[in-house]
C-alpha cells in the first residue's frame, strides 16, 4: 500500500511542493528493501507445505470493517502472493482511505521499484469482499478479479511476471495482512477483528492446505493475526 506515502503527503498542506517531495523521497528512503516491510501489523504467511511450486490460483473472502470513530489514517487489511524472493507482490486491498473504504488490486515491485494500481471502487461496511488471483504459464501473468459480492461489482488487473536474468520469477508465497501504523488506536475500525475466509491456494493446479505461520512487523494495538484452521486467517486489534 505504497500510496499511503501520497495520502500522508497530501495531508501536508502548510508545506510548499518541494517539501512535500523531500518528505516523500525521505520516506521511501527509510523503507525496507523488500517484504515484509515496516508498516505491516499483523500477518500470517502461507506456504506449499510440500515446499516447492509456484501459486496457480489463490483467493479470499472477508467483510469490510466500520468505519473508525477517528479518522485521519490510512491502512487496508488485504491478502496477495508474493515472489520467492520478497521483492514482488500482487494484492487486492480494502484501505480505509481516511473517508470511506475503497477495493483495487496493486501491485508493487522492489527492484526496480515500481508501483501500480487498477481503478478503484467504494464499498460499504459489511460487504462481502472477494479476491481470486490467477497465473497464466502460457503468457507468464497472473491475473485478479475483486469483487464486491453484494453489489456484483468487479474489478479486474494483469501483472507480468518479472524476469530474474534468464528465469521467470516465481510466486510461492500468500500474504495475508493488515497494514500502516496510525497514531491513535481509536483510528482503527471498531470490530477489532477481520476474519478471511473460504481461503483457496493452490500450487501448480493443486488445491493445498497451507502451512500458516504468523507474526508482526509493527506492534501497535495488539494488532496480531490468528490461524483459525488451514481455510481462514483472523487478524485482531484493540481500537
Amino acid at each position: 500500500l505504497k500510496l499511503q506515502f501520497l495520502y500522508f503527503i497530501d495531508t501536508l498542506t502548510n508545506i510548499n511542493m518541494l517539501s512535500k517531495a523531500a518528505v516523500f523521497f525521505a520516506l521511501l528512503g527509510c523503507a525496507a528493501a523488500q517484504d515484509p516491510p515496516q508498516g505491516w501489523l499483523g500477518y500470517a504467511t502461507g506456504t506449499n507445505p510440500a515446499g516447492a511450486g509456484r501459486i496457480t490460483r489463490a483467493e479470499a473472502k472477508w467483510k469490510v470493517l466500520d468505519d473508525p470513530k477517528t479518522g485521519g489514517c490510512f491502512y487496508s487489511p488485504w491478502f496477495g502472493v508474493e515472489t520467492s524472493d520478497n521483492l514482488n507482490l500482487f494484492q487486492p486491498v480494502n484501505p480505509w482511505v481516511g473517508h470511506g473504504w475503497e477495493m483495487y488490486i496493486e501491485y508493487f515491485q522492489w527492484k526496480p521499484e515500481h508501483n501500480e494500481n487498477s481503478v478503484s471502487a467504494d464499498v460499504q461496511p459489511g460487504d462481502i469482499l472477494h479476491g481470486v488471483v490467477v497465473f497464466d504459464e502460457s503468457k507468464q501473468e497472473y491475473s485478479a478479479n475483486h469483487t464486491n459480492l453484494r453489489t456484483g461489482h468487479t474489478i479486474q488487473k494483469t501483472i507480468p511476471v518479472q524476469k530474474d536474468g534468464a528465469n521467470f520469477k516465481e510466486y510461492t508465497i500468500m500474504y495475508v495482512v493488515f497494514e500502516k501504523v496510525c497514531t491513535f488506536c481509536s483510528q482503527y475500525p471498531p470490530n477489532n477483528i477481520v476474519t478471511f475466509y473460504d481461503i483457496v491456494l493452490e500450487y501448480e493446479g493443486k488445491a493445498v492446505a497451507p502451512h500458516w505461520t504468523t507474526a508482526y512487523v509493527d506492534d501497535k494495538c495488539n494488532n496480531r493475526a490468528h490461524v483459525v484452521n488451514s481455510s481462514a486467517i483472523s487478524i485482531t486489534w484493540n481500537a
